[in-house]
């Protein structure tokens, strides 16, 4: 894979960085549009592109050529450490070298400070913490960030703008510059790298295009101190605090924050929110800018947001009638789950004396011997499978 040069083109009301690169001995086109920040100018070196692009890379087992500038640290860290600690997440993946023609030391003059806000549980905890008086000045939030890289789903372009468009209101209350960014990296890491399985990379690479004015990243945890692991993995967010250090330049440091709080402890200082009440956005499957109130993850918070007793201050921005009617089945669901954000509800709810009554383990009994079959047969799969692999009879599915 060949990439570069960077190309910056200065639009009316946006900036766009893009490059043009080879896959598979096919010319592609990466771009970044950011718009809403006027008074900011886009780096020209190719640490975005690097960092967007490695793990298709690695999936294709290309090696990397960058025909232009990049920072000598993240150069450094994505062909040895970065690439050791992916490799433990994604087996599937290839170890590749990268390689540019030019490597920078340069330290940039910028103090700003960004992160992600999606209105989620995450990054609302995020604006609690770093963007507050007790805040460290050096680490206070300067500016925040919305990334259209994989994660609206269907509808995708259209969703992006709509959510941005909601959000953009309490963001403005804030006083806080909020900076759209578009991009078509999605379209080059398909079903294999699915966005869960690679989101922080793919969102890490975005605020690279900023660093000449962003000094700190900060990147909203999903799991805590106790539950992170590197290993293999559906959710790329469980090695957070050991990547994201890797994926910085000497310009910009990214941090993962968040990990000294359980999902339950988050949502109780979020509840505490009065703007939360008018725009927290948890849902991954909602084809509108609203919240579904059916998804696993509209009904993990709003059960902890019941248990907690603060469900009513959320009706503007869920179906609480749409949860009454899951809300019976997903407490069978978490009871057997190997979920830590959903096993630890089931200790907190024994812990404020609500604990889950009897029929809810008898409903969770006969959801896990109706899965029985279907997981058997996974598991005597097993077994035949390596036995016609050393016969040559079975291939595994290889991923290029």
């Amino acid at each position: 894979m060949d990439i570069g040069p960077i190309n910056i083109i200065e639009k009316s009301d946006s900036k766009v960085y893009q490059v043009d690169f080879t896959l598979k001995e096919q010319a592609q086109q990466l771009w970044f549009e950011v718009s809403h920040c006027p008074s900011i100018s886009l780096t020209n070196n190719a640490d975005s592109a690097l960092l967007a692009l490695l793990l298709p890379a690695m999936l294709a087992k290309e090696d990397i050529h960058i025909k232009d500038a990049v920072s000598e640290r993240l150069l450094f860290n994505l062909n040895g450490p970065y690439q050791s600690l992916v490799l433990q997440q994604i087996p599937f993946l290839n170890r590749i070298n990268i390689s540019a023609e030019r490597c920078s030391s340069q330290v940039a003059a910028g103090e700003g400070v960004i992160s992600g806000f999606s209105a989620g549980i995450d990054s609302f905890s995020t604006i609690c913490d770093y963007f507050a008086e007790h805040s460290p000045k050096q680490l206070k939030i300067t500016h925040l960030l919305y990334n259209n890289v994989g994660s609206h789903g269907v509808g995708e372009e259209r969703l992006f703008k709509e959510r941005y468009q909601q959000l953009r209101t309490t963001a403005n209350k804030w006083d806080l510059p909020f900076i759209m960014v578009n991009s078509n990296m999605d379209d080059f890491y398909g079903k294999v790298l699915d966005f869960q399985l690679t989101h922080t990379i793919r969102n890490a690479a975005v605020p690279l295009l900023l660093q000449n004015h962003i000094a700190h990243f900060l990147y909203s945890s999903a799991y805590s101190y106790h539950d992170v692991f590197v290993g293999p993995s559906y959710d790329m967010a469980y090695s957070d605090l050991f990547s994201l250090p890797l994926m910085s330049t000497e310009s910009l440091q990214s941090h993962s924050v968040g990990s000294e709080y359980s999902r339950i402890e988050k949502t109780l200082k979020v509840a505490q929110s009065e703007y939360s009440y008018e725009v927290l956005d948890v849902c991954v499957k909602g084809d509108s800018a609203n919240n579904c109130s059916h998804c696993d993850k509209c009904l993990r918070t709003l059960l902890t947001l019941d248990l907690a007793g603060k469900l009513e201050l959320y009706k503007e921005r869920f179906d609480l009638a749409v949860y009454y009617q899951h809300k019976q089945h997903f407490i069978a669901k978490l009871l057997i789950s190997d979920d830590p954000l959903l096993k630890e509800i089931v200790v907190w709810a024994k812990q404020i004396g609500q604990p889950f009554a009897i029929k809810h383990y008898l409903d969770a009994y006969c959801l896990l011997l109706k899965g029985l079959p279907k997981q058997l047969l996974v598991e005597l799969k097993k077994p035949v499978k390596k036995i016609l692999g050393a016969v040559g009879l079975y291939q595994a599915k290889q991923y290029y």
